[in-house]
């Protein structure tokens, strides 16, 4: 009889989880909303959950399918989103009628230091007086000061490179070139530290920095788990971060402004800029909501910068024609320099290399959605004032950027890397809020300046160096094999030829 029990109450446990998957699966039916057929736990984002495929190969596929509606429901995992397909619309949720989406929606729900601090998820006053705050570190002269501390950086990757493989060409994996590269960067502008992680791979900073990205591995599991599970999350008072490893972040910023302070020393970084932008604002942050800044701007940037340099390395040597145009644009700019150091203004001249970069940001976006929150009902109207849909306060909203990315109505051959597209006679063609790879309107990506500096530094140095070619483990389609962040799971193996 006990066995029988057991077996009932274990067959209504799972019932009720099953139900508890599927609790949510009726809002778009009940709210006459188009929709596909969502998966028990996982929605319509099954596949990239289980790290099957890219979440941008994803986003693009479900787009694509959908996009004869301009309004569509969308199931991240059991949380309904009403995504956006139509490039108009778009630009009156995010622009227009901003005040109506003013805040990003919570993916986790946590107390953990630091992350609710951070201004990405800060919501309505509080985050605007952030963002007026920080808008000043992010201006063309704060990048200039910045751009002559990664210059060192850039040096010592080029250097390790070239003892490396002496004068012959060497395999390298790109992801682990790459994310050394960028922790060292952002040791340098954004925490004060002189950090080369291609002569002591075992730093600190890099070694607790890496392990805090969670596009894969155990922090990818317990980030999805908070956003599938958030209650669970919080009653079992699981942590994303080790504490431990945030709290070495915090001393380094708060231990660094202390000794500034004391000695009266300036330095162009982040650390630097927030302590200047405190003083002048009229909000007393406090400093934990300094460091936040600054620790936001590392695991963003981390990931992100590294996926986009080897994204477009990937790129260039499978369009070697493309590698040879920049190539060429680099030599004049170094020819132009007098044997001086390239500077972020020489950098932003190079139009070819701007052109590169956006195809890039295109074609491989590296964010694939774009998330609001509506604050207080709204109705959705087409430009002859139909109404397409009855939003409610606290609505969560999608915008699809890998679909429109991936539309071949506004982007004719989509999976073909065309930097021309951005030329000066073509990007004029480009219809408005198709192209969004940092987002758009007031919480669009406050450091896309910064990421972009860096990529364009890194690429220049590179490519001056060095040619890349195919190696024995070049992946062939990495559209194809990448996991839920552009990363593919057998690494970013190149060659890399020395220039004479």
């Amino acid at each position: 009889m006990a066995v029988l029990e057991i077996g009932l109450a274990l067959l209504a446990i799972i019932v009720l989880i099953y139900w508890w998957s599927i609790a949510t699966f009726k809002t778009f039916e009940q709210r006459s909303l188009p929709f596909e057929k969502p998966c028990p736990f996982f929605g319509n984002t099954k596949q990239s959950a289980l790290q099957k495929v890219s979440h941008q190969k994803e986003i693009t596929e479900f787009y694509l399918r959908t996009r004869h509606h301009k309004v569509v429901g969308f199931y991240n995992l059991r949380t309904p989103m009403i995504q956006v397909n139509d490039p108009e619309l778009i630009k009156k949720i995010l622009v227009k009628d901003f005040d109506y989406f003013p805040n990003h929606q919570l993916f986790i729900t946590t107390n953990e230091r630091l992350l609710n601090d951070m201004v990405n998820t800060m919501r309505d006053q509080r985050w605007k007086k952030m963002r007026n705050t920080l808008t000043p570190v992010f201006t063309a002269a704060k990048m200039r000061s910045m751009f002559v501390l990664m210059n060192d950086s850039f040096g010592e990757c080029v250097q390790h490179l070239r003892t490396q493989g002496q004068s012959q060409s060497v395999e390298v994996d790109m992801k682990v070139l790459f994310q050394k590269l960028t922790s060292d960067v952002i040791a340098t502008t954004a925490f004060g530290l002189k950090v080369n992680s291609f002569e002591d791979p075992t730093n600190e900073f890099y070694h607790v920095g890496s392990t805090l990205i969670f596009s894969s591995g155990i922090q990818f599991f317990k980030f999805t788990l908070s956003a599938l599970m958030p209650k669970l999350f919080t009653f079992f008072n699981m942590a994303i971060f080790d504490g431990a490893k945030v709290d070495y972040f915090v001393r380094l910023v708060i231990d660094a402004m202390k000794q500034r302070e004391k000695l009266n020393i300036t330095r162009p970084d982040m650390i630097q800029l927030m302590m200047e932008a405190k003083k002048e604002s009229t909000v007393n942050w406090t400093d934990d909501e300094i460091v936040a800044q600054c620790f936001i701007f590392f695991f963003a940037a981390l990931d992100n910068n590294t996926n986009l340099t080897c994204i477009i390395a990937y790129e260039l040597l499978h369009n070697p024609d493309i590698q040879q145009r920049l190539y060429e644009e680099v030599l004049n700019t170094k020819e132009s320099l007098n044997g001086g150091p390239v500077t972020y203004d020489d950098v932003q001249k190079m139009t070819y290399m701007d052109m590169v970069v956006s195809e890039t940001l295109r074609k491989w976006t590296l964010a694939p959605t774009v998330d609001r929150v509506c604050s207080k009902d709204y109705t959705l109207t087409d430009e002859d004032g139909t109404k397409l849909f009855d939003f409610k306060a606290g609505d969560r909203v999608s915008i699809p950027i890998a679909g429109l990315h991936g539309d071949d109505r506004y982007f004719p051959e989509p999976r073909k890397f065309d930097p021309e597209r951005f030329s000066e006679e073509r990007k004029g063609d480009i219809v408005p809020f198709t192209f969004i790879p940092f987002g758009a309107g007031p919480r669009s990506c406050i450091a896309n300046r910064f990421a972009q500096m860096q990529v364009k530094g890194m690429l220049y140095h590179l490519l001056l160096n060095f040619k890349i070619e195919a190696s024995p483990r070049t992946l062939k389609d990495m559209w194809e094999s990448a996991r839920f962040s552009l990363t593919p799971k057998s690494g970013f193996y190149m060659q890399l030829v020395p220039r004479k």
